[in-house]
């Protein structure tokens, strides 16, 4: 019960209430395409009671409703989840992304692409068998096998780029992971001093996680949150932030190698273990020797088992269709032995996409081979040139497999 002005105070306190609560309201409205924002919700409680001793008895009298507090609306649980599966599909986001690069590169449409001038290749030895005497049918050998050779060093720089491409952008997501464990150690601070004088961060808390969910789409963060309300991060064991300090990554390349860069925590310098997220997906994009589950099931997935591929293929057609015009005669008078026909741009390094093109010789086109004896009609080696496509030259986990397949 209430006497004299205290139904006053009671009216009073209720209207205060009820307007801080509309004030809530307002706020969750204003903030409904705020991207992070939570809603919040007022806790309304009954006020302390005044407590009176009477003649007889001890009388409370109710003084009204009063504020208890600005909660968010927030399930710690599902932001756990959320945050495990975010790291799941940062991953496999960048894998794809590789996987449609690859598939660019490596793509063959009907009028383009590697098959196809390959097999314009081979078809150019048929028409040669039919006429191997002709100068005019060895120009177009040369021709198709210098489209052959410029669509394979294309598509060697093609793989460089991507894997350079890759390497940038890795070290650009180190960068974005070390300006949000700052900011996060940032606000850690704010959010401890503000709470520890009695108020509500809620704004601020809603930053903060924001940023812890950008930072569990880029690498596999364990994120704990403190009693004193501060969040505690490790990123493959190594803390990343404790309290209002945070440390950094840095990224270690392996110079002269193809295999991924490394991932190292500065001050210690020790490689962090990534197991998930955008990051991990990059530099397995890159690959390495033994590659991952989906290369060894034969899946390209990575630069690494695109590169592996294309330079079996590569290296399998070179060595038969070399040994070939070794074995051969020449067209000229009298018939010499026939050179390699592909040789490598840099003589230090192997036949490779990138390094390879055709022996200088053959500007001169008499020195194509079609002939095994050098008599005018021969086109032995001008059929088995044409006939290189099917014939089981490539070791894979099936078996042999020819050019074609």
């Amino acid at each position: 019960m209430a006497a004299g002005f205290g139904s006053y105070e009671i009216a009073r306190s209720g209207l205060y209430t009820s307007e801080r609560a509309l004030i809530v309201t307002g706020h969750n409205i204003s903030n409904l395409n705020t991207p992070g924002y939570v809603r919040q919700q007022a806790i309304i409680a009954d006020a302390p009671y005044w407590t009176v001793q009477g003649k007889n008895r001890i009388y409370q009298y109710g003084v009204g409703a009063g504020l208890q507090q600005i909660r968010q609306v927030r399930n710690r649980f599902l932001d756990v989840m959320y945050r495990n599966e975010s790291m799941a599909f940062g991953y496999w986001e960048a894998r794809l992304k590789t996987v449609q690069d690859l598939e660019a590169i490596l793509g063959d449409p009907m009028s383009e692409g590697l098959q196809y001038v390959m097999n314009q290749f081979w078809d150019s030895w048929q028409e040669l068998s039919k006429d191997p005497d002709s100068l005019t049918v060895r120009a177009i050998v040369r021709q198709r096998a210098e489209n052959l050779v410029n669509t394979l060093n294309h598509m060697g720089e093609q793989l460089d780029k991507l894997q350079k491409d890759l390497v940038a952008e890795i070290r650009v997501r180190i960068d974005e992971v070390n300006e949000i464990t700052s900011q996060v150690a940032k606000l850690n601070t704010e959010i401890y001093k503000y709470e520890l004088a009695g108020g509500t961060a809620n704004d601020l808390r809603d930053q903060r996680n924001v940023l812890a969910d950008r930072l569990t789409r880029l690498v596999n963060a364990n994120i704990e949150e403190t009693a004193d309300g501060r969040f505690y991060i490790t990123i493959g064991g190594y803390t990343v932030v404790n309290g209002g300090k945070s440390r950094e990554l840095y990224l270690e390349e392996n110079k002269g190698s193809i295999s991924p860069p490394v991932v190292r925590v500065s001050e210690l310098g020790a490689e962090v273990s990534l197991e998930s997220g955008t990051i991990k997906g990059l530099m397995d994009s890159i690959g390495k020797a033994g590659g991952t589950e989906e290369d060894e099931r034969g899946s390209i997935t990575s630069v690494y088992k695109a590169r592996e591929m294309l330079n079996n293929l590569v290296k399998a057609m070179v060595e038969r269709v070399n040994d070939l015009h070794r074995s051969g005669k020449t067209l000229k008078q009298p018939p010499t032995d026939g050179e390699d026909f592909f040789v490598p741009v840099n003589s230090a390094i192997p036949i490779a996409p990138g390094n390879i093109k055709l022996n200088d010789n053959l500007d001169d086109l008499a020195n194509i081979v079609a002939s095994s004896s050098g008599k005018s009609g021969d086109n032995i080696i001008a059929l088995q040139m044409a006939n290189i496509r099917h014939e089981p030259l490539i070791a894979d986990e099936t078996g042999m497999l020819s050019i074609d397949e």
